[in-house]
């Protein structure tokens, strides 16, 4: 769990969103559950951790991480934000280093972040130019 917090920004942070990504999840929500059983769920706004505001969903890249390899683009990837480290999401880049955030949990119940119709689906989202002829 630690080593995924401590990845330095750059190239070498991508990494693709498998089954194995999300059991890790998973694992990390279990044991964070199992840790803090009886605490009262508290939304605590002020004093907790909070999304970095340079990884946002829509925004660009930050280009301290260099350019997408070539081979993830519009591939699902394991999100780099450490405060999604223990959520079930993962983000996409497009070929402009948009980035978009999803849910890993199952789409209408049925579709997996895995599924083939949603993989098509997402890709079809973040192309950046859709109506595009070439």
């Amino acid at each position: 769990m630690e080593q995924s917090v401590l990845v330095p920004p750059g190239p070498d942070s991508f990494q693709y969103f498998t089954r194995e990504s999300l059991a890790a999840i998973e694992q990390r929500i279990a044991a964070e559950k199992a840790k803090n059983p009886k605490q009262d769920r508290k939304d605590d706004d002020e004093n907790g951790p909070k999304p970095n505001s340079d990884l946002e969903a829509g925004k660009t890249l930050p280009f301290i991480y260099g350019d997408i390899p070539p081979g993830m683009v519009s591939e699902p990837l394991e999100d780099m934000d450490p405060y999604y480290i223990n959520k079930k999401t993962f983000i996409v880049l497009n070929k402009g280093k948009a980035i978009f955030r999803f849910s890993a949990t199952s789409a209408l119940y049925i579709l997996t972040p895995f599924n083939p119709l949603r993989k098509i689906a997402i890709k079809i989202l973040v192309h950046s130019y859709p109506f595009l002829v070439v």
